[in-house]
This record gives structure tokens, C-alpha cells and sequence, in this order.
């Protein structure tokens, strides 16, 4: 047995060179082959909102030809570089363009060898006004402060997220949307605003080192954006106690033993002011201006570009940003959330009815107030909640005005003729279920309509 095994090992011992040798070999290889693989594997897109519009070209002002399902994945063929959207293959054979948006979309494959395609030609005239039904605009919507927003064409089709943030504002020409963000995971981190191409290209920070920007709007040649932030004030509690530096927070309930003597803290609660700013998109020059302790919302007047309007401590706000001088337009502390119609002579705001919120109109120098929203009494008499309306915002033809009410039970966009006649639902009604729309009573300015 010994003799045996030993003439057996040298044959083994053979075998086990050979196969070393192989799997060096394969070793080898295998990374090389993996690399090619990975070089050669195709480029795809995938959609990661619940309605992606496919377009004819690289543009929104192209018309919609096909949508992808959240998950969906399709071929990248091509690629617009300036516009940055992506020549994509459908199911079907056919080929389109998908906005490249990282908020949209998530690309996988090996896109540096996808061919640069010439675009078809923009459309004009009627065909640009095809690609938004009926030449009425579109809208800008969030979903909740500091959540999605959406894109969506007035009669309800074409919707599509289009990035995240707070307070969405549509530019006078509709084709940028201003809003702002916070960094809540760090309380005390300065916020910014941004900018994004409603096709959802070039997305980029315009303004930041400040604190809870919120409401965006802009200057009737495009060219400057009024903010409201947190400025002055704080933001927290503060307590006071005998012999101790203040500190941020609520006041222990029980005497606390201070240079070992008990003393009594007393506390303030939070009293954060709120300040107004206006700087330039081009070089980012800035200057804070007149306001009252707690200023919200500003809206810049589109026939006087001199003139913004604010909710303010005693009701509407003038501000002259030329002289730097506020003074008042209404006495009504309950107008809120201020939208100037599209040629400057009405305003609409959220007006708080005691127990609820309403819409009125107002002319632009403060006279002339109508409600044009209101509970039925059928509603009431049956012990049912009363309706609040709010955010409103206009049409580009100043005959609609588009809210949110949660006149079905949860928050829900609609549109209404201007003098409140025809309120109507934008979007279907599960549709909007699925988004979960969330109001933060907050001044929020969650709509905007060009």
C-alpha cells in the first residue's frame, strides 16, 4: 500500500500543476474580460417619479409622445449635451427624449461612447403652444414643504417631478423655477435657494448663508428674486437663570442651585423674527430691506417693478425696493399669503376666517375686497368640518386661480374662475391621493401658475 501510494502522488502532483496553472490562466483573464464587459454593457435609464414624459426632442417645449412608469427601463441611444436629456428607445421601436434630471431619472451602463444627436427642429408658434394645452401655462407644484415638486400642464396631463424644495416660483417667461431649501438635519445650518430649468436641466444654487429661506419671488424681468428668512429673533426658548448666562431651551419646573444658592429660572418663549431680502441672479449682490418683525411672502408687482408686496404684522405690506421704504395697503392682519394677477391690478390671498381659511380678491391698491370661496351651509348643517382654501395663485391670463382646499377630506389642488365660479379638481382625484399633498400652515406658497 505504501509502494502504491508513493508511485500515485508524482501523477497527482502532475495534476495539480497543470490545474494551478489553468486557474492562473483564468485568473488572469478574468479581470479583462469583466472590464469588457463592463465597457461594452449598454447604457439604460429608468424612471423614478410616477409619470415621466417621453418627448419628441430635448426639450418641454417639445410635444409629449410617451411616458415611463416608475421602474420602467429603457435603451439610451443619444444624448443632447446642452439640454442634458437623453435620446431613449421604447418598447415600441421608436425613439424620444427624457429629461436627464438626477431628481427623474437613474442612469446605469457605460455612457461615454453615446453618440451627441442633432435635436429635431424647436417647435414655434402653434406647435409651442401645442406642447402646454390651450396656451395656458403650466404649474409648478410641492407636494409638501421641502418634499417633490411636480410639473403639470393645466388640464391635468404631462405630470412629472421635476426636483425637491420649498415654495416653488414659475420665472415670468415659465421656463425656471425658484425655491428654496433647509438643511434640517442640522438646526442652525443656512439654507439656500436655487434655480432649475422647468425641462430640468442646469439645476444650481443662486444664493445660501441664510437661515429658513422661504417663498421665492421674482422680479418682473427675471433678473432678481425677494426672499423671506429667519433674521433676528430665535428660534428656540430661551431660559434665564439668576447668576447664569441665558440658554436656549425651556426652564427647569423646580429651583435650580446656582453659586450654591437656589434661585428660580424664568423663561421666553421663541419670537423669531423674519426678514425680507432681495439679490441679483447675475453676480449675487443682495440687500436686506425695510420689514416688520415677522414679514412673509413676498410678491413682486409684474406691471411695477418698483413694488413688492409682503404679509406683515398689520396686515399687507408696500415695499419700495427703489427708495427702501415700506408703508401699509391693508389694516386686515388675517391677508396672508399675497399672488399678484398677471397684469398687476388684483391680488389674491389666504384669508383666515376665524375658525378656517378663505380666498379673497382684492384690487391692488387695497380696495374692492371680494370672497370668492365659502363652506356651503349644507356642508355645515351636517356637522361636517368647513373647507379651508388657500395658496392661491393665478392663471396667465388672470381668468383662473388655481389652490389647495381640503374641501374632500385631504389636500387637493383645484382651479376656479377668478370670481370663484367652476371650482374644479386639476388633477384626478386618486392621483392626488397618491402624492399625499400636505399643507404646513406655514404661509406656504405651494402653487405657481405661468
Amino acid at each position: 500500500m505504501m509502494q502504491r501510494s508513493s508511485r500515485v502522488a508524482p501523477r497527482r502532483v502532475g495534476g495539480l500543476v497543470a490545474v494551478a496553472f489553468l486557474v492562473s490562466l483564468l485568473a488572469a483573464m478574468v479581470p479583462a474580460a469583466i472590464i469588457a464587459a463592463q465597457g461594452s454593457e449598454t447604457p439604460r435609464l429608468e424612471s423614478l417619479v410616477p409619470a415621466l414624459n417621453v418627448r419628441n426632442g430635448p426639450g418641454t417645449n417639445y410635444a409629449v409622445i410617451s411616458g415611463l412608469k416608475p421602474g420602467q427601463q429603457v435603451e439610451i441611444t443619444g444624448r443632447n449635451k446642452s439640454s442634458g436629456w437623453w435620446q431613449v428607445k421604447l418598447a415600441t421601436g421608436r425613439t424620444g427624449w427624457v429629461s436627464g434630471a438626477p431628481s427623474l431619472v437613474r442612469v446605469t451602463g457605460d455612457t461615454a461612447n453615446v453618440a451627441e444627436v442633432t435635436p429635431p427642429p424647436a417647435p414655434t408658434g402653434g406647435a409651442a403652444q401645442a406642447a402646454r394645452p390651450g396656451g395656458r401655462g403650466i404649474l409648478v407644484f410641492q407636494v409638501a414643504s421641502g418634499g417633490p415638486i411636480y410639473v403639470v400642464n393645466p388640464d391635468g396631463s404631462g405630470l412629472r417631478q421635476l426636483t425637491t424644495g420649498i415654495d416653488p416660483a414659475l420665472s415670468p417667461d415659465g421656463k425656471q423655477v425658484a425655491f428654496t431649501r433647509w438643511d434640517s438635519s442640522t438646526p442652525g445650518t443656512p439654507g439656500s435657494v436655487w434655480v432649475i430649468n422647468v425641462d430640468g436641466s442646469g439645476e444650481r444654487k443662486v444664493h445660501d448663508g441664510i437661515r429658513q429661506p422661504k417663498s421665492p419671488a421674482w422680479s418682473p424681468d427675471g433678473k432678481r428674486l425677494a426672499i423671506n428668512m429667519q433674521q433676528g429673533g430665535t428660534l428656540d426658548p430661551v431660559c434665564y437663570c439668576p447668576g447664569k448666562l441665558p440658554q436656549s431651551g425651556d426652564c427647569p419646573r423646580d429651583p435650580v442651585i446656582v453659586n450654591g444658592k437656589e434661585v428660580t429660572c424664568f423663561g421666553e418663549p421663541a419670537h423669531a423674527g423674519w426678514g425680507l431680502r432681495v439679490f441679483d441672479l447675475d453676480n449675487g449682490s443682495y440687500q436686506d430691506t425695510p420689514r416688520d418683525f415677522a414679514s412673509f411672502t413676498p410678491a413682486w408687482d409684474p406691471a411695477n417693478a418698483w413694488r413688492v408686496v409682503y404679509a406683515g404684522e398689520r396686515g399687507l405690506m408696500n415695499l419700495d425696493v427703489n427708495r427702501m421704504a415700506n408703508y401699509p395697503l391693508t389694516d386686515d392682519l388675517s391677508d396672508r399669503a399675497p399672488a399678484f394677477s398677471p397684469d398687476g391690478k388684483r391680488i389674491a390671498v389666504a384669508y383666515h376666517q376665524h375658525d378656517h381659511w378663505d380666498i379673497h380678491v382684492l384690487n391692488a391698491d387695497g380696495s374692492g375686497r371680494v370672497r370668492i370661496t365659502e363652506t356651503p351651509l349644507s356642508v355645515t348643517m351636517a356637522g361636517k368640518p368647513v373647507w379651508n382654501n388657500v395658496a392661491p395663485t393665478w392663471s396667465p391670463d388672470g381668468k383662473q386661480i388655481a389652490f389647495l382646499t381640503d374641501r374632500s377630506g385631504k389636500w387637493e389642488i383645484w382651479v376656479m374662475n377668478a370670481d370663484g365660479g367652476n371650482p374644479h379638481l386639476l388633477l384626478p382625484s386618486a392621483v392626488q391621493g397618491r402624492l399625499g399633498l400636505q399643507y404646513g400652515w406655514a404661509d406656504d406658497r405651494s402653487i405657481s401658475w405661468r
